[in-house]
């Protein structure tokens, strides 16, 4: 402790306090919004077809030569892009998340996160004062079909490595019950892989179309349904072998996720399982990193009523006080994000 009983921040290589925590937070717009802009320009989609130069990009989009070019070599410094002489080229991971339509892209999340999302973060500080989330009620609707395309891939690649990683025996199931995920992303990954399931996707009725887009783009129809409904009912006497709750406990007031596990249990055969895959904190509400600013994007873009901390503590108990048993939880490494199982005694 130093003086005025402050725990010392980052030292330099002097010895002194340094600022540079600070400056990287207050400046950490600069990458987002450089990121951004290059995806909303197209840039990495259109340098997937082989190098080209900052000349030749800014005639095919139709920009500013010499402001695309400072665009390009903060996407370098990024490392998004590489540069050899004037050419410009994409890196693997750009290859692989950062181009329109190709398999696991995350171009929608991006474009969601530029708009609406970076305006809702501007209201923060109001929010935090009033309590109020900046959204009108009657645009939820569109911003909720929105964030569902935009997290989609995301979710379907969570749900990738819970089945690489955890030990279930998914083999062992055929009836599945994804509630409230809006596009049903774990539901159809788990499809795909094993062909043997028959899924529900449980959801309001306003996720519908996306949902069916997805199946249809999957060619799960025959195996896949999405179920018009409110998932905080859950499905009672479904008698499903694995129920999926992706990222569905944070968007809940904490009052209510008591009795929205008796209806998940109630979905449940005897001995049926239940996985959630989550931001969770710890007890000291601080870590993970990435959970702890995920709290406050559902404060943000929800209100106060929404802004409860959940912590892994807190979900054990609440789920052995629902009746359920053999709960798991593993941290994995995608994001701050855990995945937690039970079982329907």
């Amino acid at each position: 402790m130093n003086q005025m009983g402050r725990a010392a921040g980052p030292l330099s290589a002097s010895g002194r306090l340094s600022p540079v925590p600070i400056l990287q937070t207050v400046t950490g717009f600069w990458a987002s919004q450089a990121l951004m802009a290059a995806v909303e320009l197209r840039l990495f989609t259109i340098l997937f077809g082989g190098p080209k130069s900052a000349a030749e990009v800014a005639a095919e989009v139709g920009t500013d030569p010499a402001a695309l070019e400072a665009l390009m070599d903060a996407n370098c410094a990024l490392g998004f892009l590489h540069r050899t002489g004037d050419r410009y080229r994409n890196d693997e991971v750009s290859n692989a998340y950062l181009v329109e339509g190709s398999p696991g892209s995350y171009v929608e999340l991006v474009h969601f996160m530029r708009d609406p999302l970076f305006g809702i973060w501007q209201s923060l500080r109001d929010t935090v004062q009033t309590g109020k989330s900046p959204n009108a009620p009657n645009a939820m609707g569109e911003i909720e079909v929105s964030l569902a395309r935009a997290f989609h891939n995301g979710v379907y690649a969570t749900m990738m490595r819970v089945a690489e990683i955890l030990d279930i025996e998914f083999s062992a199931y055929t009836k599945i019950l994804d509630l409230g995920s809006h596009t049903g992303a774990g539901a159809l990954c788990l499809a795909r892989r094993y062909p043997q399931f028959q899924a529900t996707i449980l959801d309001r009725a306003a996720f519908q179309p996306v949902a069916e887009e997805y199946i249809r783009g999957m060619k799960l129809e025959e195996r896949v349904r999405f179920l018009p409904g409110n998932p905080e009912d859950g499905q009672p006497d479904g008698d499903y072998d694995l129920v999926l709750l992706a990222h569905h406990l944070s968007r809940q007031s904490r009052a209510s996720i008591p009795g929205f596990l008796q209806s998940v249990k109630q979905s449940l055969r005897s001995g049926g399982t239940l996985l959630v895959t989550e931001f969770l904190l710890e007890d000291s509400k601080a870590e993970p990193r990435e959970a702890a600013l995920y709290r406050l994007n559902v404060l943000a873009t929800y209100g106060a009523g929404y802004a409860g901390a959940l912590t892994r503590t807190e979900l054990y108990r609440l789920l052995q006080e629902a009746g359920f048993a053999n709960v798991d939880m593993v941290g994995l490494p995608m994001f701050g994000i855990t995945a937690i199982t039970a079982t329907k005694s």
